[in-house]
């Protein structure tokens, strides 16, 4: 039975999970200055995606409360969402399409 999928990888259309190399000295390769990882940076950016959109969710539940009427903080968070959600979808794009070159390039 199939599980259901992370944030980092819905965001990301679904893709399987990169395997870690078992090798040292490409692990460290792999890693930037600071340590992380390819995948620590994807998911840093999908939670970064997914906060604002929770931000936003929670701006339109306090209007709806009526605990506030800044209906102009309520469309910059909408606008904030929208934007982190289509760079997503366009990291995304490019992710698959780069993974598919590579695919090309390998047969």
């Amino acid at each position: 039975m199939p599980t259901p999928l992370d944030p980092a990888r819905r965001a990301l259309g679904g893709l399987p999970p990169v395997n870690n190399p078992t090798n040292n000295q490409a692990g460290a390769a792999g890693r930037t200055a600071d340590g992380k990882t390819f995948a620590d940076t994807m998911r840093a950016f999908v939670d970064q995606v997914d906060d604002t959109q929770k931000h936003f969710d929670q701006a339109i539940e306090a209007v709806e409360r009526g605990e506030t009427d800044n209906l102009h903080q309520v469309m910059i968070a909408q606008n904030h969402a929208q934007m982190s959600l289509r760079l997503a979808s366009q990291v995304r794009d490019r992710l698959v399409e780069a993974y598919k070159e590579v695919m090309r390039t390998q047969i």
